[in-house]
This record gives C-alpha cells, structure tokens and sequence, in this order.
C-alpha cells in the first residue's frame, strides 16, 4: 500500500497527531474536531452550522460532539445578558484539557497509555455518594460531591433558581 501526498502550498492543516492516535475518540469524532481545527483561532462556532458541513445527522454529529467535550477537547459555555442565555461560546482544544491538568503526555495518546498513567479519568460515573479504591493502602475512600452547595452558590451567583435534585446530566 501506498500513500500518495500533494504539495502543500496552501488549503492544508497542520494538527497534532495526538489526536488521531487517541483510541478514546471515534473516528466521527476525530474529524469534527479536525474540521474544526481547520478554521481560523477567532472563528465562531455554531453547532448547526457544523451539521451542515458533513453528511451525518444531527444525532450522530451531536454523539460526536459529545465526546469532544466528555474527553476535554472543547467546552460550550452560555453567554448571559439580563440573566438570559444570549449565545454559547465554544472553545476548541487542540489536546485534550483534563488530561492536560494531571500532566499525562498527550503527544502520543492512546488507551492503552491512558489506562496506565491516568485510570481515573475513565471513570465517568460519579454519584451522590462515591466509593474510590485507594491502590496503596486498598482502604475504600467515601466522599459526597455537595451538589446542593454548589447548586446554591451558582444560582446566587447568577441569580437563578435551579434545582439541584436532577439525577442525570444526559
């Protein structure tokens, strides 16, 4: 087999390979990220608009979109004026923020790496009450996340008045 390039003198990419080799994303995933990784640093990014640069539907291209931001690749934030959601701004992260935060090397990144540097972050399914392993001393650790704290703080915060009883983020 062969692998025939052009030159490239303008209309390519230049993108981290870490990317491509992290065995945690799809490869639907993989090329909304590189698409979106093409566009200028200042673009403005809107999810519908997106869908409409690929032949998938919106729910495959939302699963997707999901996993980018699951794996810290891209975070969405509301933008509020008179505590209204006017916009959402995203911002696109060539290698992966939560594994950037406990400095695993993401210049190589596959699952197999990722299971032994970091086996942590793979667990995504917290609850109120949390039982963890601690490897060195094969003690149980208990701990509760304060939802309705930060529930609180967030809605005097923002002004809101959110619940904090809601059993699912999905």
């Amino acid at each position: 087999m062969a692998i025939i390039r052009v030159e490239k003198k303008e209309n390519y990419v230049v993108l981290d390979r870490g990317v491509l080799n992290d065995a945690r994303l799809s490869w639907k995933a993989k090329g909304i990220l590189a698409y979106m990784l093409s566009m200028p640093d200042n673009w403005v990014f809107y999810v519908e608009e997106l869908m409409k640069h690929g032949s998938d539907g919106e729910r495959s291209f939302r699963s997707g979109f999901n996993e980018l931001k699951k794996f810290g690749y891209l975070e969405r934030f509301p933008v509020y004026e008179n505590h209204q959601i006017v916009k959402w701004e995203t911002i696109v992260y060539e290698v992966p923020q939560n594994l950037l935060s406990q400095n695993v090397n993401v210049s190589n990144i596959n699952s197999h790496t990722i299971n032994q540097q970091n086996e942590a972050l793979l667990n995504t399914d917290f609850k109120l009450n949390t039982k963890l392993l601690n490897t060195d001393s094969k003690d149980i650790v208990e701990f509760a996340i304060p939802f309705k704290e930060i529930i609180d703080y967030l809605n005097k915060q923002a002004n809101t008045n959110y619940r904090h009883t809601i059993t699912s983020c999905e």
